[in-house]
């Protein structure tokens, strides 16, 4: 029997390096859809209105935001934008498929969860985070890890409450009310640019119903006392 051809088994040899390769892309993109689609599901169950806006402790309120964060920077390091996660979770692209802006006819309730996951992960970003394996894994776990870089390198961010407790009993334990600021800066007086955000947050409470009109009506006098 002749041996096969110097051609032939080059060609051979080819074609299985190439189906290898193939192979080895096609699991890992299949792990990485996979796995897309299971941050989107865990993303989905943190912001249903019983877990964003009614959580029984303040603690539980302030680990579903970092747990938000560290899913959302998560589906970044596999190429999925946090804006497009977000929205799968909300049900916005599927349901609103096609409109200009998706967000035209989205419930007050979806905007709110939405433009507070944003703006969060924006804020963890400028101060510093860096959505690498080990900040991911601490925030998945509802932990702030200390800051890798930046003015606060070192320390670790906090969660601090937009409307004041005090103003309204109960609201520390509403997600939308939380944000990620620098470390100390719940100790810091609350500036005229403070008030103007609890008040802006006021009035969407309002609109998505999380809150009641005399309780918006009160909040927002005591942000606005006379002078």
């Amino acid at each position: 029997m002749e041996a096969p051809a110097i051609k032939t088994v080059i060609t051979r040899s080819l074609l299985v390096i190439a189906l290898l390769i193939a192979g080895v892309y096609g699991m890992n993109f299949y792990k990485k859809h996979t796995r897309k689609s299971a941050i989107v599901s865990e993303l989905r169950l943190l912001t249903t209105d019983s877990s964003f806006y009614r959580q029984f402790y303040a603690e539980d309120a302030s680990k579903t935001l970092i747990r938000c964060i560290g899913l959302i920077g998560e589906a970044k390091s596999l190429g999925m934008e946090p804006s497009q996660a977000i929205d799968r979770a909300l049900n916005v692209e599927k349901k609103y498929f096609g409109q200009e802006d998706p967000m035209k006819d989205a419930s007050s309730s979806v905007g709110l969860i939405r433009s507070t996951l944003m703006n969060n992960f924006d804020n963890a970003l400028k101060l510093g985070y860096k959505m690498d394996f080990r900040t991911v894994s601490a925030m998945k776990k509802g932990e702030l890890p200390p800051i890798p870089s930046g003015p606060h390198s070192g320390d670790a961010a906090e969660v601090m409450a937009i409307i004041d407790p005090t103003l309204s009993p109960g609201i520390e334990k509403v997600v939308s009310n939380l944000a990620i600021r620098p470390p100390g800066t719940s100790k810091q007086p609350r500036s005229d640019v403070d008030s103007a955000a609890a008040k802006q947050l006021t009035r969407q409470l309002l609109d998505a119903e999380v809150i009641e009109r005399d309780v918006a009506k009160r909040i927002t006098n005591a942000l606005s006392p006379e002078r």
